[in-house]
């Protein structure tokens, strides 16, 4: 009885997540259906049934509310929501991953080893722990914008051990079998050996590839910040000023890792901001650089530029500075944000060092051309001040 309520009960969750929005208007059908079926186990858990039908109903039911999870994500706008159907993914794979492990596991251990099955279940119960837990990390929003990052690195894990198992279990295989057809012998640990050692040899190359492959599919975001912000900076550094320059690379960090608001402190100058006004984020300027001589590179308590990486020393004592704004839910970035970030920083100082040295260029050539006609000015001057003597002599 209790598992029947629990179908019914995850069923519902995943047609009204997170919401309790009928989202497509089908899941309504959905949810009435997945009462039917509900009740149907119901009688046959009393006896009232002498049917059979609840585990091959029940499966449909569940995997159409997955469907729905599915439909949600891709009719919705709203990246909050898209965020917390990630978590809800990531805790459904884990769970029924570790579900069906479970369940193929209790049909393929033999009854008169009873420990096994003691394992199996428990294999079975911390499925049902972790889809719960994508629900409740969900719910609560908690760290919403790491979803790609988690996402990500279970991918690479999951796939990377698939590789090396399948590597090990054909090179084995492949190794006993040339030894007992050239050698005539079963060369038993030995293949082992080998084995272990082409996997090892394979893991650098193999982690790297996924890693990519992982970057690409959940985390493209940070993949288009490296792209697009070198190419942004090459398109805008050969004539355009440093604040032409920083609001032109702002926006796109902005959205590779999420940040609400950025900025680009300049010889303790703010040069330019990004979804905030320069006066506000001058006022911040202000403030903290009256404090400290050094700003630290990460105050949690600092609601408007918690994180700061600085990244060269342009023309001033105090240096560049990228101010970085909190993600939308209040929360900091991961490593893999940060090396994002920083792996454009490079082209980023060359290309203000450059806007930086013309604009001194620029600022130096104005101030000659402004003394070079005070001087023609005043030579004006003194040569209408001698035709006037000299008009005065002839009178």
């Amino acid at each position: 009885m209790l598992d029947r309520c629990r179908f019914l009960l995850f069923a519902l969750a995943l047609l009204l997540f997170p919401d309790s929005n009928w989202n497509p208007s089908w899941t309504r059908i959905l949810a009435v259906a997945s009462t039917a079926v509900f009740l149907i186990g119901v009688g046959e858990a009393s006896n009232l049934l002498p049917t059979q039908l609840f585990l091959p109903m029940a499966i449909p039911c569940i995997l159409a509310g997955i469907a729905s999870l599915v439909a949600r994500f891709r009719l919705t706008t709203n990246f909050a929501l898209k965020q917390q159907l990630k978590w809800v993914a990531l805790g459904l794979i884990a769970g029924v991953g570790l579900i069906l492990c479970a369940r193929t596991g209790v049909a393929a251990s033999p009854p008169q080893i009873p420990e096994m099955r003691i394992l199996w279940e428990a294999l079975f119960q911390l499925g049902i722990i972790i889809v719960a837990l994508g629900f409740l990390v969900s719910l609560l929003r908690y760290r919403l914008f790491d979803a790609e990052t988690v996402i990500s690195r279970s991918a690479v894990y999951a796939a990377l051990t698939i590789a090396l198992v399948a590597t090990f279990g054909g090179a084995e295989a492949a190794i006993q079998n040339l030894g007992q057809e050239y050698l005539g012998m079963n060369i038993g640990g030995i293949s082992g050996a080998m084995a272990a050692a082409v996997a090892a040899v394979l893991l650098s190359p193999l982690h790297g590839r996924i890693t990519e492959w992982a970057e690409r599919r959940f985390q493209p975001d940070l993949v288009l910040l490296r792209r697009e912000a070198p190419e942004i900076i090459a398109r805008v550094a050969p004539k355009g000023s440093a604040r032409q320059l920083a609001s032109a690379v702002l926006p796109r960090i902005n959205a590779g890792i999420h940040a609400t608001h950025s900025a680009l402190l300049l010889g303790g100058r703010i040069a330019a901001a990004s979804q905030l006004t320069i006066t506000q984020a001058r006022h911040w300027a202000r403030a903290s650089l009256a404090s400290e001589s050094l700003l630290p590179s990460r105050d949690s308590s600092d609601p408007i530029f918690p994180l700061r990486l600085r990244f060269g020393n342009v023309e001033s004592d105090r240096g560049a500075w990228l101010l970085l704004g909190p993600r939308p839910d209040g929360t900091l970035y991961g490593k893999e944000d940060l090396d994002a970030v920083r792996s454009i920083l490079p082209s980023f100082e060359q290309a203000l060092s450059g806007a930086r040295a013309r604009e001194a260029i620029a600022t130096a050539i104005k101030r000659r051309e402004k003394l070079l006609r005070t001087e023609i000015g005043q030579i004006h001057a003194r040569l209408r001040a001698l035709e006037r003597c000299d008009a005065e002599a002839l009178l």
